[in-house]
């Protein structure tokens, strides 16, 4: 008896078609079970399913190898398109929360000016759930590029013709001192005076480290921190406590408590801080994140300029 076309599409599932691609590329069942994460038995029943359902020969066996015939390859091109497919949907379907409001994913370098961009975001579409993400900027460009974060705000990001960006405000690196230094530090100061105290560094990958190291470079210095903090966080907390100075982006928080910011005369250049998604990537929340960064006002999102005595 002829199958029905019901139970025909039934017996054409995207488990099925995951096991025909994981036995193609890797040569045998025991390989695609590895892969899978699935007994041997389970990947044989799933390809004899198919064969069996829709009368078809999907490997022939050469030299003790699993080789796809061509009418497995034509299936397995489908299968890769399908995958695609489901990983659009479940990218949608993240977009909402476990109570169903929308989800904006975003990516921050620095909690400023990004916070301030969230906060009017929010001000304006108080039914939105945001989650942020805070790292390193080598973290959050790759977190954006694996699609982990929808949006994100970095500070001196490099030309790409992945991504679409819109300028929010121009910084350069300042150095921090706990409020109650006994170092004497003025509000402007040069890197030799301060590589004469405890220094404290951001690990690599750090765009704030970057562009000190490259400072220190461009004198002939390479001074050696008292302590290395993987967070902005840490860095701005380790200077509070009086154990060194350390570096920020001038409007990388909006605190203005326990810490100086002190200007460095051999850094002067600036930077843009800059929204940025993936070009192909474009849904309304995106849209209203960089709509809600392009009303944020500069100096209201950096907080404090420089304090002076």
């Amino acid at each position: 008896m002829k199958a029905s076309v019901g139970s025909l599409a039934s017996a054409l599932s995207l488990s099925r078609l995951r096991s025909v691609t994981a036995v193609a590329e890797e040569g045998s069942f025991s390989a695609a079970a590895r892969r899978l994460g699935v007994s041997h038995s389970a990947v044989a029943q799933q390809i004899r399913d198919l064969e069996t359902a829709f009368g078809v020969r999907l490997f022939d066996k050469l030299n003790g190898t699993l080789s796809a015939t061509p009418l497995c390859e034509q299936l397995c091109d489908i299968a890769a398109r399908m995958r695609e497919a489901e990983h659009d949907a479940l990218r949608i379907l993240e977009r909402r929360g476990p109570t169903g409001r929308r989800r904006l994913r975003v990516g921050l370098g620095n909690s400023m000016p990004g916070i301030a961009i969230v906060h009017q975001l929010l001000r304006q579409h108080p039914s939105l759930t945001v989650s942020v993400e805070s790292g390193s900027h080598q973290d959050i460009l790759a977190a954006l590029l694996r699609r982990e974060v929808d949006v994100a705000v970095l500070p001196d990001l490099p030309n790409d013709r992945r991504f679409r960006t819109a300028r929010v405000l121009s910084q350069e690196v300042v150095g921090i001192v706990s409020a109650d230094s006994p170092t004497g530090l003025r509000d402007e100061v040069s890197l030799e005076d301060l590589a004469r105290l405890p220094l404290i560094f951001r690990s690599q990958g750090s765009s704030t480290q970057k562009v000190v190291d490259r400072a220190f470079r461009a004198i002939g210095l390479s001074p050696e921190p008292q302590l290395i903090a993987d967070t902005r966080d840490a860095v701005y907390e380790a200077v509070a406590l009086g154990i060194g100075v350390g570096f920020m982006w001038r409007f990388g928080t909006y605190r203005t408590d326990t810490v100086r910011r002190l200007l460095i005369r051999d850094i002067r250049s600036t930077v843009d801080e800059v929204v940025f998604a993936l070009k192909d990537e474009r849904n309304e929340l995106i849209e209203l994140f960089f709509n809600a960064a392009s009303q944020i006002d500069p100096a209201g999102a950096a907080g404090a300029e420089i304090i002076r005595d």
